[in-house]
């Protein structure tokens, strides 16, 4: 919440439209999304409603039951981390999350879209590339403190 203040204090008054926002961000901080303060990334989870397996083309989107519900719709596109042999498979529990945000219920057509987009590194579709209307998007890199937010 504190980072959205800031940018929205920085571009306050300026004709030029901004076109991509793009911070990092703890997991732990709100983040607001579409008007919805959410409270950190365990939140952003608890409202997912549609989840995809890796890539669209694999197979359809699978709808889940959110632990909550509120007016902005989420759904997650992830990837499990890479295993080596059964040990690791046994023990690793980290994903790559992308989660995307709409005001209205996610669609199957939404996560074909989110699957579509081009990523770089460990699966994030958070880029400067994003289009404007698959925006705002979340990434999670499955470890560690920090979440990158497209608005």
């Amino acid at each position: 919440m504190k980072v959205l203040q800031l940018l929205k204090s920085l571009f306050k008054g300026k004709q030029q439209k901004v076109e991509h926002v793009i911070y990092e961000c703890s997991i732990h901080d709100d983040v607001e999304i579409l008007g919805h303060v959410f409270h950190g990334l365990h939140d952003i989870a608890e409202h997912v409603e549609m989840s995809l397996y890796r890539d669209y083309s694999r197979g359809r989107a699978k709808s889940v039951t959110p632990r909550k519900v509120c007016e902005v719709h989420v759904g997650e596109q992830w990837e499990p981390y890479p295993t080596f042999d059964s040990s690791d498979s046994g023990y690793e529990s980290r994903s790559y999350s992308n989660y995307m945000f709409r005001k209205h219920p996610i669609r199957q057509n939404d996560m074909r879209r989110l699957s579509e987009l081009p990523s770089s590194i460990n699966v994030c579709k958070v880029t400067e590339d994003t289009p404007v209307d698959m925006r705002p998007i979340v990434y999670y890199k499955g470890d560690g403190n920090v979440m990158l937010v497209a608005i």
